[in-house]
């Protein structure tokens, strides 16, 4: 794959201040990277970083832009979803572009693997890397990703969760998910995502166990899981319980020792500190960290 250079910076989520976007644009261009940013990328709303029709059409410009290499979310937050549905009557552009980004990205991310069948990168926003609110290892492993594409790039090592988990000693196929409160709302919708024969990534901040618990419960009974290949849990961040503790980790724990297939964990993948980029749409080849259960 050739060298990565362009990236369109997009905020179809959340608002952020002018000085922000400056910011993440300076970051990109000291690192040598060409950088478009729509001039009338901020405006106001209710809710998100513009109107639902400009930051349409920012996304759509960004999508058909010929020259462009990556595409790159700013910040997530909400407004995604008010926009996907009106993206299925897009043709489909002739060039693939990489997308980046994580949280309120995952409804693009499934739009992209599922209905135009591009690879993806689950990754930090574009200001989370400019303002180096994550790790170096992190910032490094999607730079490399972002310049050279997904080649060389050394996957991170899963742990096993439950005992189908524990009977096999790697995880190989295609992996795709998100934020767990972005992929319950697609369900009902016409771009709900379909995990079936493919490996199912989930992370997301701020939910209680209860709330993780009834978004579980929900896509298991809606039979999301039914085809799936496996399951992999990356960070649950915060979402404590009025007396600090978390019940996050002992209801995944329930909901892993009662299901039919494989469950992992990939710490470091999330809202952390981490936040170690995953390829989706694309075949890969897990290794499986080996434990004494005995």
């Amino acid at each position: 794959m050739p060298s990565l250079s362009h990236i369109h910076l997009i905020a179809p989520s959340y608002s952020l201040a002018e000085h922000d976007v400056e910011l993440t644009k300076a970051y990109f261009e000291n690192l040598g990277m060409q950088v478009t940013v729509p001039p009338d990328l901020l405006g106001k709303d209710l809710l998100c970083a513009n109107k639902d029709g400009l930051r349409l059409a920012h996304l759509d410009h960004a999508l058909n832009d010929s020259s462009a290499d990556i595409i790159w979310l700013l910040q997530g937050g909400y407004g995604l979803t008010r926009l996907i549905h009106r993206l299925l009557s897009m043709e489909k552009p002739q060039r693939e572009k990489l997308f980046i980004g994580c949280s309120d990205g995952t409804a693009l991310h499934v739009f992209l693997n599922q209905v135009w069948n591009w690879q993806t990168l689950h990754g930090p926003s574009a200001l989370t890397i400019a303002e180096q609110k994550v790790g170096t290892q992190t910032i490094e492993a999607v730079l490399r990703i972002a310049k050279n594409g997904f080649s060389h790039y050394t996957l991170p090592t899963l742990k096993p969760f439950n005992a189908k988990s524990r009977e096999i000693n790697f995880l190989e196929g295609t992996l795709v998910g998100g934020n767990l409160c972005l992929l319950q709302c697609s369900v009902g919708t016409n771009w709900q995502f379909n995990p079936s024969d493919k490996i199912l990534f989930f992370e997301d901040i701020d939910e209680r166990g209860y709330r993780v618990d009834r978004m579980l419960m929900h896509l298991q009974q809606a039979n999301t899981f039914d085809d799936a290949k496996a399951i992999i849990f990356g960070d649950f961040v915060a979402g404590n319980e009025a007396d600090g503790t978390s019940l996050v980790l002992p209801v995944i724990e329930r909901f892993a020792d009662n299901i039919h297939i494989p469950v992992f964990s990939l710490p470091g993948c999330g809202h952390g500190a981490e936040n170690f980029p995953l390829p989706f749409n694309t075949h890969l080849k897990f290794e499986i960290e080996t434990v004494d259960w005995e």
